[in-house]
């Protein structure tokens, strides 16, 4: 029978599975409420937010052009002067008045008739209507509408995957502060050893075990921690300051130590399967490219015509008066339907196509990077606990070291230069596996990044 080929993917996690069996982590603890506190109050996350909310006002002002538009309107002319016309009535009209009342034998017809100057300008007219327009087919409002809302998904995207690299953002934050506080506590406690050692020789100098000499060399081995303590303050503080930042809290605020340091976090299935299908990233291009997909049919749809009708009703006449006489309505279907309009339309759809394969590729290039992302931060998990295991064990024996050499030296059975090697070593040792713990914890919340767990 013939075996299945195991994917590299797969290959690694069973690795991971396997050295990660006993993997350490944090719970549900404070990390949790503070990474709930930044998604509330961080800046950058509300701006996200803002932009969805715009996207979702931009989708219902689209919408709202499908309905009919509704408005009242009045308009009042006082005039006088400007162009007229000649009417002669007088002429026209007192003959013919004037027989016909020699016929009838009475005056029944005026023959006094003025010829009339009347105005083009209206005076003391009115027009009060409202007017309904409303569009039956006008492809441009339907499509942007259906634009507008692949545009609510691909900003709501963009907005969790902010949330999902600001998750990781604090996570580090956080590691990387307790990580400097723990530092600073090693470089704290081998200063009061140091300190402890320069009575030791003290008393050696007294006694004249040793020569003075030794005073001088754990002097200055004190000011060289306290130079390291120095730089371990302003790295303790650096990392709280950027942590509040990141809350968009106080930068000198307390921030709780969690000393909770189990966990469940398990690795299962394809990963890089899961990421695709995770990843807001690609929700965002995947939204994009159907936003320009209705633009496109809305280019293609320049042959269409757009149909309006357009309705109005009110009141019409001389005199502001709103009675039977001066009541009217007026309904019209207006048809628009450009023949020509040189080559633009054709133009316009080469240009969205163009933009459609372009995201289309940015859409390609962002799967193999995600895949990339998910193997470069399985490898990186499983070297960090690696190393973490190593230098654990090298901290065993250079502590064990120590101790044998520091009571070695106060019975003065070694030279100082041998106390100092091991003491040197077992701190730097100690930073490292400190390093090392924290660093296991980034590339966990890295690798959850990743997989937008």
């Amino acid at each position: 029978m013939r075996s299945k080929k195991v994917s590299y993917p797969t290959y690694l996690f069973i690795i991971a599975f396997a050295l990660f069996g006993h993997q350490i982590s944090f719970g549900q603890s404070v990390l949790d409420k503070y990474i709930e506190e930044g998604i509330k109050s961080n800046q950058r996350f509300l701006q996200a937010q803002m932009e969805s909310n715009i996207s979702v006002q931009e989708n219902k002002i689209a919408k709202g052009q499908l309905y009919p538009d509704i408005f009242l309107s009045a308009d009042y002319s006082i005039s006088n002067g400007g162009r007229s016309i000649a009417i002669p009535l007088g002429d026209l009209l007192n003959p013919i008045h004037s027989s016909l009342n020699d016929i009838n034998g009475n005056n029944q017809f005026p023959t006094d008739l003025e010829n009339v100057d009347e105005q083009f300008l209206p005076n003391d007219f009115h027009d009060t209507k409202v007017r309904i327009v409303q569009p039956l087919l006008n492809t441009d409002i339907y499509y942007q509408y259906k634009a507008s809302q692949a545009n609510i998904s691909a900003t709501k995207a963009r907005e969790e995957s902010y949330k999902a690299q600001l998750k990781f953002e604090i996570t580090r934050a956080y590691y990387d502060y307790l990580k400097n506080l723990e530092q600073k506590k090693i470089l704290d406690s081998t200063q009061i050893l140091l300190k402890e050692l320069a009575r030791v020789n003290l008393k050696f100098v007294k006694y004249h075990i040793a020569t003075r000499d030794i005073i001088y060399n754990s002097e200055s081995q004190i000011f060289d921690v306290d130079a390291q303590i120095a730089t371990a303050e302003r790295e303790v503080s650096t990392s709280k300051m950027y942590f509040n930042t990141l809350l968009n809290r106080n930068l000198n605020d307390s921030i709780l130590v969690d000393s909770e340091m189990t966990t469940n976090f398990t690795l299962t299935g394809d990963l890089e399967q899961q990421a695709l299908d995770n990843r807001s990233e690609i929700k965002a291009v995947q939204s994009s490219i159907d936003s320009l997909q209705y633009h496109l049919k809305k280019d293609k749809s320049y042959l269409i015509p757009n149909i309006n009708v357009i309705g109005d009703f009110g009141y019409q006449g001389y005199g502001y008066h709103f009675d039977g006489e001066q009541e009217y309505y007026m309904v019209n279907l207006r048809l628009t339907w450009p023949l020509f309009k040189g080559n633009r339309n054709r133009a316009e759809i080469k240009k969205t196509q163009f933009y459609r394969n372009q995201v289309e590729l940015q859409l390609q290039d962002l799967k193999n990077s995600i895949k990339l992302q998910v193997n470069s931060a399985l490898l990186q998990f499983a070297e960090s606990q690696k190393v973490f295991d190593a230098q654990l064990a090298g901290l065993k024996s250079a502590e064990e070291n120590f101790k044998i050499v520091q009571s070695r030296y106060r019975e003065n059975l070694v030279p100082l230069v041998e106390f100092n090697e091991a003491r040197i070593n077992y701190t730097n040792t100690q930073l490292k596996v400190s390093i090392a713990k924290y660093n296991i914890k980034i590339a966990e919340a890295n690798l959850k990044r990743t997989l937008q767990l």
